[in-house]
């Protein structure tokens, strides 16, 4: 069993950076193997409110890389149709040369409308959402592999995919994706990811036994 941490409410009384930092130094020097952080630019914790602090994830993620040296560093989740494909995959392959081999590349359909509105950020449709998300990992997998043949995908399109200097991690960083979607989101998970956030619910467990199921079925 491995550990991890995801910080999605980042309303402290002592001060943000100094929290941050504390907390990032502290956990470095346990057995936890992950930092989260989330990637909303509104505060999304259903426990506070939208005007409550909320930081940027990946320059976050960045700062953390310099102040830890063991933790493996990732979102939980980026929407994937909130930055440019190939401008994420670049900063998840530039975080993870930069932290010598850390990064996650933590990636979901995406939900947040209200954010979306608010903020101005792309949202289309549920099942246009699933497309480019499916896209997206296969530009992540193609860029990390160093095939520089042109992307033609429905939404996206990339005529010289570079991504040079390649990520530390062999064979890339490894992909957690957001959801629980029995149909979709699990089949990407089988096809595309090395891990997936399921939901505990008191049901004694019969829900994330059958996502569980589904999920080897579609592997």
């Amino acid at each position: 069993m491995k550990l991890s941490v995801s910080v999605t409410n980042y309303s402290w009384p002592e001060g943000i950076q100094q929290r941050l930092t504390d907390l990032a130094a502290f956990l470095d020097d346990t057995a936890v193997d992950t930092l989260w952080v989330a990637d909303h630019l509104v505060q999304a914790d259903p426990s506070c409110r939208t005007d409550e602090p909320m930081l940027e994830a990946y320059t976050v993620l960045g700062y953390l890389a310099a102040a830890t040296r063991r933790l493996r560093l990732g979102t939980m989740v980026t929407a994937s149709t909130f930055r440019a494909p190939a401008l994420l995959v670049k900063a998840v392959t530039t975080l993870d040369v930069l932290s010598n081999g850390r990064a996650w590349l933590g990636i979901g359909a995406g939900y947040n409308t209200a954010e979306a509105t608010a903020m101005g950020l792309f949202l289309p449709g549920t099942a246009e959402r699933f497309e480019r998300m499916s896209e997206l990992l296969r530009l992540a997998d193609q860029m990390w592999r160093g095939d520089r043949t042109a992307f033609l995908g429905e939404y996206l399109t990339a005529h010289q995919p570079i991504s040079s200097p390649p990520p530390v991690t062999a064979p890339h960083p490894p992909v957690l994706i957001g959801g629980t979607g029995e149909r979709r989101t699990l089949r990407l998970v089988a096809q595309y990811g090395d891990a997936c956030n399921l939901f505990d619910i008191p049901d004694g467990g019969a829900a994330i036994r059958r996502q569980l199921e589904v999920l080897d079925r579609h592997c």
